[in-house]
C-alpha cells in the first residue's frame, strides 16, 4: 500500500469514527444549557386548553417547564424562532423546552393531532 492510499485510508477511518460519535452523542444543542437565571415559564396542559405562567417575557434564556395535568398525552412545541418541542408525555409527567428567545411574538402548541384546533396553543410576547 502506498504512502498516499494509507493516508487516505486513515484519514475515512476518521471521518467514520467522527459520524459514528455525533450518531451516538444524541441530538445537538446549538445554544447550550440555560444559565441558572433563566426565566422559568409553569405551563399546565389538560384537555384542548394550557395555564400558563406568564406570557409576557424578557428577551434571553426561557425554560418552559411543562406538567401534563390531563387524561391525554400532551406536549408543547415552539412556532417561530429557534423552534423546538417537549417530548410527548403521559398524564402527571413534566418535560421541559428551554430556548433562548429575542424580541418578538411566539405561538406554542400542543402537536397531538386534533389538539391544537380544539384549542390548544398560546402566544407569548417577548420583550
Amino acid at each position: 500500500m502506498t504512502t498516499r492510499l494509507r493516508k487516505a485510508a486513515a484519514m475515512a477511518a476518521a471521518l467514520v469514527v467522527t459520524i459514528v460519535l455525533a450518531a451516538c452523542s444524541g441530538p445537538a444543542t446549538p445554544e447550550g444549557s440555560p444559565p441558572a437565571d433563566a426565566t422559568h415559564v409553569t405551563v399546565s396542559a389538560t384537555e384542548y386548553s394550557y395555564e400558563v405562567s406568564s406570557k409576557t417575557l424578557e428577551a434571553g434564556w426561557i425554560v418552559f417547564d411543562l406538567t401534563n395535568n390531563g387524561r391525554m398525552q400532551h406536549n408543547l412545541v415552539l412556532e417561530g424562532g429557534p423552534g423546538g418541542g417537549t417530548d410527548v408525555i403521559d398524564p402527571g409527567e413534566t418535560d421541559s423546552l428551554a430556548v433562548t428567545l429575542e424580541p418578538g411574538t411566539y405561538t406554542l402548541f400542543c402537536s397531538i393531532p386534533g389538539h391544537r384546533a380544539q384549542g390548544m396553543e398560546f402566544k407569548i410576547t417577548v420583550m
